[in-house]
């Protein structure tokens, strides 16, 4: 058997470190940057909350939009109601000519920023519904965040193919008789 001398030189540097990690006396390496505050619920803000009408037994889906006001992240992680067996996050996939959902870790909302959950996209998926949800009435929802806490809204029931999206900002739609760019 031949041992190369690199192979030796990359063990001997490799077995202090290795034993200084297991030991615990390998300094942590210093981080960059300015530390952020920490989170608050305050911070968070629920501007929409709705959900499709639906039939008893049956899913259904939660779509929220969730501004952050703070300085550092904060993550939705699920919700909660009394009127589903079960409340899940979830992102929806394509499979063959079929939409699924999957489960997702919690969504990040970034600092100052706002996230959408959209029917196609994200949504908190309420299972087993025990009972009806019909257009026009509200449902008690929590929308409950990572480390931070939960946020009680109440849920508008919408059509059973509602479909609703962001409006764009103003200036994303140009004014009538604008000429379009030559690019």
């Amino acid at each position: 058997m031949r041992i190369s001398l690199s192979f030796l030189t990359a063990l001997a540097v490799a077995f202090p470190i290795a034993a200084a990690l297991a030991s615990g006396k390998a300094k942590e390496a210093p981080k960059d940057g300015p530390q952020l505050p920490p989170a608050k619920i305050e911070d968070a803000h629920v501007v929409t909350a709705w959900t499709r009408a639906a039939e008893q037994g049956t899913d259904t889906h939660v779509f929220i939009t969730v501004e952050n006001k703070g300085q550092s992240p904060i993550y939705v992680k699920g919700g909660a109601t009394d009127i589903a067996t079960a409340v899940q996050l979830v992102k929806f996939e394509m499979l063959g000519a079929t939409v699924r959902t999957v489960l997702v870790d919690p969504v990040a909302v970034d600092p100052q920023g706002r996230y959408v959950f959209e029917p196609g996209v994200v949504a908190i998926e309420l299972r087993d519904l025990k009972r009806s949800l019909h257009k026009g009435e509200k449902i008690p929802f929590t929308v409950v965040f990572a480390n931070l806490g939960e946020i009680n809204v109440d849920a508008e029931v919408d059509s059973r193919s509602a479909v609703r999206y962001e409006e764009p900002p103003p200036d994303a739609i140009p004014p009538a008789g604008a000429k379009k760019s030559g690019h």
